[in-house]
């Protein structure tokens, strides 16, 4: 397979590419939020790349790819590749300097620092963070909950012993607790450094745990003053937790992180495969459904019908296969029709182009629009090979054709939620692209209300000012440069 075909099948998923010289060696690694879209760049004509790029794709032999799930996966993935392998054309991050670390060096009473280098010296590394903003944070909330050092002193037992160190001034700010000259005992120091490694770990909750114990049982023996420590202790732990929640710790050691990304996949491959029997059964169905498409229709008093359909595969959005109908043949607003043009268009197209249909079709609506969908699909002739049903907001009854009564799934049921998932879905794109559609058409309605403004003023202004809002807020100046003076004085009158 040559470099195009592979083009051709690239996903439209985030993931690092890696370009191959004749004799197999990488000589660039890159990343992409769409592998597709972006290794296609490489390849237009020679004019529209620049000397650099030219120079690098007269020398790719072959290429080859890794999906991953997140852009933050690819960007380390893409930082780890350039190390490993060295790519002649990689400019940045051949070095060892990239991407931050948080490090708890292999010493006594160790530091816990900031890093851009991974030197395997029996250190503790974790990251690493795509966000040395997120690495800093992490380093200021150590440093509000634990005294620990940051002098370069090696601490040994000797050297305490020996009564030559002097503590600093961070001592003295109660920042530091004084290990240097032994008014810290080791086993103290390394009990902050096991709560650390939990923090870093994400384990928070059991260091909230442990913190509210230590608050309630200092405050019991009427040590007010450790309570109140603990206290403020307990209440940045609880601020990091809410934070962590919100928005995911990704703090893991590299071994960690590892074996994560290991176990992630199948447990979610694994999650997909039990929501997909359940479904099954719950619908009655011959099949899993693995393949799900959801339409819904979109107008306001007639105005601009739209349709969308949302597409679901092993029980997970497929967003690239997500797509928008303009209804072309329903005047006015009627669902009905609306829905089975849509549902028409859509799989004697894929019929057309020899596409797998879906296992299972969801029509937001009721009865009405059921039926109209089911006539789409028995003209078609492919009403036997795909199971559909509709999906009723109001009580989020599911409508099987042929049976007079409503099937009631469990509303804790994994069945109900991705069958409400993706109609949800399919209502949030099709209002999107709804909006989107209304606006425009408001723009050139107000355009064309002008005398002498056609379709080629119209786009010459938009193509010019952007939008409506920036043409009324256009000086009469602005306005006759692009379309003369005539013109010009009547779009500048209007409100």
């Amino acid at each position: 397979m040559n470099i195009s075909e592979k083009i051709a099948y690239l996903p439209h998923d985030p993931g690092v590419y890696r370009y191959l010289d004749q004799a197999g060696t990488v000589i660039y690694v890159g990343k992409a939020k769409d592998l597709k879209r972006r290794v296609s760049q490489y390849f237009r004509p020679p004019e529209q790349l620049d000397r650099k790029t030219r120079a690098l794709v007269e020398h790719i032999a072959d290429l080859r790819y890794t999906v991953v799930e997140t852009e933050e996966d690819a960007l380390l993935l893409e930082n780890n590749l350039i190390k490993q392998l060295q790519p002649r054309y990689n400019i940045l991050l051949k070095d060892d300097k990239t991407y931050p670390w948080i490090c708890i060096r292999k010493e006594p009473f160790p530091r816990v620092m900031l890093t851009r280098r991974y030197i395997q010296d029996g250190s503790l590394y974790y990251g690493p963070y795509a966000s040395v903003q997120h690495a800093r944070r992490l380093l200021d909330l150590m440093g509000s909950l634990y005294q620990l050092r940051i002098c370069a002193h090696p601490l040994t037992p000797e050297q305490i012993a020996g009564g030559k160190l002097r503590c600093c001034l961070n001592y003295h700010l109660e920042k530091c607790a004084g290990p240097c000259e032994g008014l810290f005992s080791e086993a103290e120091y390394d009990a902050q450094i096991e709560e650390i490694k939990a923090l870093l770990s994400g384990r928070t909750r059991q260091l909230v745990a442990s913190c509210r114990g230590k608050m309630m049982e200092a405050a019991a023996q009427l040590r007010f003053e450790d309570a109140q420590q603990w206290k403020e202790r307990l209440a940045l732990l609880e601020a990091h937790h809410e934070r962590e929640k919100a928005v995911g710790h990704g703090i893991l050691d590299m071994e960690t992180y590892k074996l994560l990304k290991e176990k992630t996949l199948p447990k979610r491959i694994e999650k997909s495969e039990k929501v997909i029997a359940q479904l099954q059964k719950d619908l009655g169905m011959n099949v899993p459904p693995r393949h799900i498409e959801c339409f819904d229709n979109s107008n306001i008093q007639g105005t601009n019908p739209v349709a969308s359909c949302v597409v679901f595969k092993d029980a997970l959005p497929s967003k690239r296969d997500y797509r928008h109908f303009n209804i072309k043949t329903v005047v006015g607003a009627n669902d009905y029709a609306s829905m089975k043009e849509v549902v028409n268009r859509r799989y004697s197209r894929m019929m057309a182009e020899g596409e797998d249909l879906p296992q299972l079709i969801v029509i937001d609506g009721g009865r009405g629009q059921l039926g109209f969908a089911l006539e789409a699909l028995m003209e078609l002739g492919i009403a036997d090979r795909v199971f559909i049903v509709g999906l009723a907001k109001r009580l989020e009854e599911v409508i099987v054709p042929g049976d007079p009564l409503p099937l009631f799934l469990d509303r804790n049921s994994s069945s109900l939620r991705v069958l409400m998932q993706i109609r949800d879905e399919a209502h949030r794109f099709g209002i999107t692209h709804h909006r989107n559609r209304r606006s425009k058409a408001q723009t050139v309605s107000a355009l064309r209300a002008i005398p002498g403004v056609g379709e080629a003023t119209e786009q010459k202004l938009l193509r010019h000012f952007k939008s409506l809002k920036r043409i009324k807020e256009a000086s009469l100046e602005e306005l006759t440069a692009v379309v003369g003076p005539k013109l010009a004085s009547l779009i500048h009158s209007i409100e």
